[in-house]
């Protein structure tokens, strides 16, 4: 593969275009199996919610008119006829000069346009009485008042949150047609590295990098993660990365010039071709991508920061497409940094952890920069990676990129 290094949005660009030519998988599940999933059509609203005016309180339904002269020095007096539940179905007419005992949640019956709370009547042995005139409507969900009939609940390519399926649930809706989530396979590539289950012995060292990178695709959505240290050698890497039907593969490790760094030959060998073979950011200018048909390899260097923050800036939105995004991906949001890290080289972008808190109505970060600095420190600590450009100016805003799994800290306020 020949070496082309481009920045961080155009190899986005390229993986987002390339797996919106493919098909992505759909399956119907009924909603209480499709919470987090993508929906791969619109839906809409089968009725209107309520489908009919319906009691937000306890008290007794009637009709306002008779209510018109009702006041403290003439009150009017309602005989109650029978008791309407939400479980009531098509409740009997009201008469005119009666009302109806209404619990929360209950039918209005035909002929009744409000309903006057249990604290705003009098109780009598055979009705109630009323000192005041009662608006219509008063304490009434009308018909479609949460809902219309017809209204888009949720588009094709937005996640099914549990507000959406229960917006579903209530408008008529008990299926949604969604895109399968993709299956992953994270492969840390090292003759030292052994599996995370496999017994201490001299020489060998846990593969941290699987839990780190099988940790963040299960986060945003991707259940089936096989996670596995591979001997570093190249028909080893090879024959893995063509086995398996996992549509997004990661690899640590072995991106590097030397002789004993062979990924990027081992996916050569096994079929892949390059969407991009180096990127203008730090870290990350060894990372590079490639496809074989739907099947997408992210070969990401091995030093955990620098899988922890191309993670973030790289492979994750690309997950989401894989999910079956089709809206914007939840982009870098703006922030002002404290103090200002260095600029990058010319052409180049650097990724910069930082902490960040609320400075009037603008978010501050707060740059993790200190030289002897453990870097797993600032994989706890980090609730963002600030973006810096090689034009970045002091006293400017920067895109920084969210990481929501570190917001245990988040200062907003």
């Amino acid at each position: 593969m020949t070496e082309e290094r481009i920045s961080r949005d155009l190899a986005l660009e390229r993986i987002r275009h390339r797996i919106r030519e493919t098909q992505l998988p759909e399956r119907e599940t009924p909603l209480l199996e499709s919470l987090g999933f993508i929906c791969a059509q619109d839906l809409f609203a089968a009725h209107a919610t309520p489908a009919e005016p319906r009691a937000t309180v306890d008290g007794y339904a009637l009709a306002s008119l008779d209510t018109r002269f009702a006041t403290q020095q003439a009150p009017t007096t309602l005989p109650v006829t029978g008791l309407i539940r939400p479980s009531t179905a098509a409740p009997p007419p009201l008469e005119a000069g009666r009302c109806a005992a209404m619990l929360t949640g209950g039918p209005l019956p035909p002929g009744a346009d409000c309903v006057v709370p249990n604290e705003a009547v009098e109780l009598l042995d055979t009705g109630i009485r009323l000192t005041r005139e009662i608006a219509p409507m008063d304490h009434v969900r009308g018909v479609g008042s949460d809902l219309k009939a017809g209204t888009r609940i949720v588009r094709r390519g937005e996640e099914l949150t549990p507000a959406v399926l229960a917006a579903l649930a209530v408008s008529g809706v008990s299926r949604a047609k969604t895109y399968m989530p993709p299956r992953a396979r994270v492969l840390a590539l090292g003759n030292e590295l052994s599996d995370l289950e496999a017994p201490p012995s001299p020489g060998k060292m846990p593969a941290d990098n699987l839990l780190l990178a099988a940790g963040l695709l299960r986060a945003r959505g991707v259940s089936s993660v096989e996670a596995e240290a591979c001997p570093n050698e190249l028909n080893a890497i090879a024959q893995k990365l063509a086995e398996g039907d996992a549509q997004c593969v990661i690899t640590t490790g072995g991106t590097g010039p030397g002789r004993r760094d062979f990924i990027m030959e081992a996916a050569r060998q096994a079929g892949f071709e390059p969407l991009f073979t180096a990127l203008a950011l730090t870290p990350g200018k060894s990372m590079f991508a490639a496809m074989r048909g739907s099947r997408l390899l992210f070969a990401l260097p091995g030093t955990p920061w620098a899988v922890f923050a191309l993670m973030h800036a790289v492979v994750l939105p690309a997950v989401c497409w894989l999910r079956g995004r089709t809206l914007p991906v939840p982009g870098p949001i703006l922030a002002r940094p404290s103090i200002m890290p260095n600029t990058a080289q010319h052409g180049w972008e650097r990724l910069v952890a930082c902490t960040n808190s609320a400075l009037g109505a603008e978010l501050q970060a707060q740059p993790l920069l200190e030289r002897n600095r453990e870097a797993r420190l600032d994989m706890l600590q980090a609730q963002g990676l600030l973006i810096v450009s090689d034009s970045a100016e002091q006293g400017e805003l920067l895109p920084m990129i969210p990481i929501w799994e570190n917001s245990r800290g988040l200062r907003l306020g």
